[in-house]
Order: structure tokens, then sequence, then C-alpha cells
């Protein structure tokens, strides 16, 4: 089975749009998403419907959060985003601007850039704008995949909020031990699952490592942060990131050894902040295998005893995907132009990949 994982849409319906038509061509049996449908960007309605007839399922991010409830922690660019996007979601749709809705989708339609079914999945739901509510508040903060994956939007502690930062395996190296410490599932035969973790938030992808075997006698690992040191644990963990400039990347046995449990990041699809503009997402692979009919190379092990039910280990492999950044430059300008508290950097940043 191969499962696109994409986070942090963030309204930005070129590059969803985009990221799904490359998820196709790597030839994927399921999506789902982390969290973050919204927030910053100029289409929060199209995004929160492309999940709904996308994605296997979503979960709850911050952005979603505020959207529905009240932003937390937010700064005032965010702040006055989420207050938009509330007005959206909330507000009222006129006809008119569904049928132009549906217009446009069906000008895209005949140019072949969506198909029938497509369309008339995503023309019904917006003509439902409160089973899209609906949707909105069904979606869970955490979710359990393959019976050896905790997927949360910001980590498993503290699931919609907090950040983990690739500096944080030297600068803050407690606060990943903590989420590594959340990674069981219940006892099976008496003793306690270990897992990996799937997450967003950061918009940087990538993932940190655990090393079960560190101890405070045992040097760790070059690159790894010294976490015994301070008397917490005997957990070292070292962060891998996605090679710059690579259009898609599967980590080595080396680089994700089997055995090591770890906390993986899609990156962004609607707003990257690793200096890479290009939409960001991920395929798991529970086969092993080939991924759109092209090596994915060495296997690589989810967690002690994560393989496939067949034996085989699961791959990940991290893709990148060029979009049209000034479609969404440009209706964030119009919108701004109409009254739209939606700050200028929110569109500049999209062309830096900040």
């Amino acid at each position: 089975m191969r499962i696109a994982i994409v986070s942090d849409i963030h309204a930005n319906l070129a590059a969803f749009e985009a990221v799904i038509a490359h998820a196709r061509s790597m030839r994927f049996d399921s999506m789902i998403c982390l969290g973050d449908v919204v927030g910053y960007g100029p289409d929060p309605l199209e995004c929160v419907d492309l999940v709904r007839s996308t994605c296997e399922w979503s979960l709850l991010g911050n952005h979603d959060f505020a959207a529905l409830y009240e932003p937390t922690n937010f700064n005032p660019v965010a702040r006055n985003a989420a207050f938009w996007t509330r007005g959206r979601v909330f507000g009222a749709t006129t006809p008119a601007e569904i049928e132009q809705w549906v217009a446009e989708l069906d000008a895209r339609r005949a140019a072949g850039e969506i198909d029938a079914s497509d369309f008339a999945r995503r023309t019904a739901m917006m003509r439902d704008p409160k089973s899209r509510v609906d949707f909105l508040f069904s979606i869970s903060p955490r979710h359990v995949m393959l019976d050896r994956y905790i997927c949360v939007h910001g980590s498993p502690t503290r699931p919609v909020n907090e950040y983990l930062f690739p500096t944080d395996a030297e600068q803050n190296p407690h606060r990943i031990e903590r989420s590594f410490r959340m990674l069981s599932l219940p006892a099976v035969n008496g003793m306690p699952q270990r897992v990996s973790a799937l997450v967003g938030h950061t918009h940087v992808p990538g993932f940190f490592l655990e090393d079960r075997e560190f101890s405070d006698t045992k040097p760790a690992a070059a690159g790894a942060s010294l976490t015994a040191a301070r008397g917490r644990s005997d957990v070292a963990v070292e962060w891998v990131g996605v090679p710059v400039d690579s259009s898609g990347w599967t980590p080595s046995e080396d680089e994700m050894p089997r055995g090591m449990r770890f906390i993986l990041n899609p990156g962004s699809v609607g707003q990257p902040r690793d200096r890479d503009p290009r939409a960001s997402y991920a395929i798991l692979d529970t086969g092993g295998g080939a991924i759109g009919g092209a090596s994915v190379g060495a296997s690589v092990g989810a967690s002690i005893g994560a393989g496939a039910g067949d034996g085989s280990q699961d791959t990940f492999t991290f893709h990148r995907v060029e979009y049209d950044i000034a479609r969404t430059q440009k209706k964030l300008s119009d919108l701004r132009q109409a009254g739209a508290d939606l700050d200028p950097w929110l569109a500049e940043r999209l062309q830096l990949g900040q």
C-alpha cells in the first residue's frame, strides 16, 4: 500500500492540487492529512472540500483550531488571517459565488486539469457549506495508523500546538525525548508496543531518530544530542533533514536504520519554511518495493516490529513539487485589495520558502 502524507496545506489550493497530481503520478492508494488545512492562504473553503474528497482522514491543526475556536499564541499576522478564515468558513456563501466556483471548475474540467468525478464531488461539496463545517468540527487531534504510527499535527506530547524544530535535537533535546516517551500503544501480550510518529507543524521535512542503545557509558553517534548527561534518560536524538534541492529522496538504511524509532515530518504543502518554495509531501510504501514504477531504495524500519504483515519493511520517500506560486500570490493580493486583513508577507514568503 502507498499512502501519501500531506500536512500544512494552509489554504493554498494551487499547491495542494499540484501535490495531488504528483501523488497520482506515483500511484498512491490513499492520502492522509496531518492538519492545518486552513490558515494564511486564500482558499480555505476549496482546500477543506478537496481534503474531504481526497483524504482518508485529516487531523486538527492549530490553524484549524484557530478558525473554529480561537487563535492561541498567534502573532498578529497569523491571528488576523485566522479571523478572516473564520469569516469565510462560517460566513454566508452567495449563490453567485458558488456558481462562479462551479464555472471555474467546469473550465478546468474541459481543459483536462480535473476529471469528471473530481468535478462532480467538488461541486456537490461547494453547494453544501454545512457539511464542510460539520467536517471541520469532526476532525481529531490524534490518529493511530497501521497500528504502528501515532499521527498528530504538533507533537506526541502536545498534539495541536507544540513545535518540534530540527534545532531541538541539539538545543532542546528534552522536548524530543518527551515526545519519544509518548510513543507507545497499549500492551500486547504484556509487552507495550513501541511505535513511531508522523507530525507536521514546523513546515520542514525530515525526521528525528531515537537510539535506545545509547547510555551514559556509551558515546553517542556524531551529531547526536547527549541528553543522558542531563540525567533524564538513556536516549540520544538526531535530526536528519531532506537533502537540499532533492525532488524525491528516500533515506537509506544507514540514514534510517531498522529498529530505530523516528518522528517524521513530511514538510508543508502550502507554506514551506526550509527556504525551498516547492510544495512538500511524503509517500509511505508499506510493502517496500517500488513507488510509481521506480525503485525507492533501501528498506527502512518504522520501529521495532513495525514491518508490514508480510514481513517487509516500510519505506518513506520525500517529494518536492513545483506549483504556480503566482496564482496564490495574486489571489492574496486581490483579497487584500478587496479589504481582507491578510498581510502582504503571506504572499511574499511563498516565493522565498520561509
